[in-house]
C-alpha cells in the first residue's frame, strides 16, 4: 500500500493541522507530514475541482466533527470515496482503496508544498504548472 511504501524512508513528526470545510460544518486534523503531497492530474480530481488538485496522504487523520454532514461519492471504478460538505460543497477528504486518507493540502496550516505530479497521463493540456517537479503516471 502506499503508506506502507513511503513510512519506511520518511521521519514522521509530531505537527497536528487542522482544517474544516467552508461553513464549519465538518473538521478533521492531520498529525505529521504527509506521506505523499502531490498535485493529481487524475480525471475525477479534474472533474471535481476544473484542474489539477493539491492532495496530501496522511497516515495520521482523524475527524473532529461533521462525518455525518458529508455526501460520500464513489470514483467510477468504485474504489476511490470522495467526501463533500452536504451544506457548502467543500471538499473534505478521499479514502483510497488501501484505506488511507487523503487531505486537500490547500486548506491546512501551516502550509504543505506539493512535492510532485502524479496521474500526468490525464493531465489537462493547459495545466503547466510546476514542470521542474517530479512527474509519474501513477502512484509513485
Amino acid at each position: 500500500d502506499i503508506i506502507g511504501r513511503v513510512l519506511s524512508s520518511q521521519k514522521i513528526m509530531s505537527t497536528v493541522r487542522k482544517y474544516q470545510c467552508m461553513c464549519g460544518s465538518f473538521e478533521a486534523q492531520v498529525t505529521g507530514e504527509p506521506v505523499l503531497a502531490c498535485w493529481c492530474h487524475c480525471e475525477t480530481c479534474r472533474k471535481q475541482t476544473g484542474a489539477a488538485m493539491q492532495l496530501g496522504v496522511f497516515q495520521n487523520f482523524e475527524v473532529l466533527k461533521g462525518d455525518d454532514e458529508l455526501i460520500k461519492y464513489a470514483s467510477t471504478s468504485g474504489s476511490v470515496f470522495r467526501n463533500s460538505c452536504q451544506n457548502c460543497g467543500s471538499f473534505c477528504y478521499k479514502v483510497l482503496p488501501d484505506g488511507a486518507k487523503v487531505a486537500p493540502l490547500g486548506a491546512l496550516e501551516p502550509k504543505i508544498k506539493p512535492t510532485c505530479h502524479i496521474f500526468v497521463k490525464d493531465k489537462g493540456s493547459q495545466d503547466v504548472m510546476f514542470p521542474e517537479l517530479p512527474q509519474h503516471d501513477a502512484f509513485p
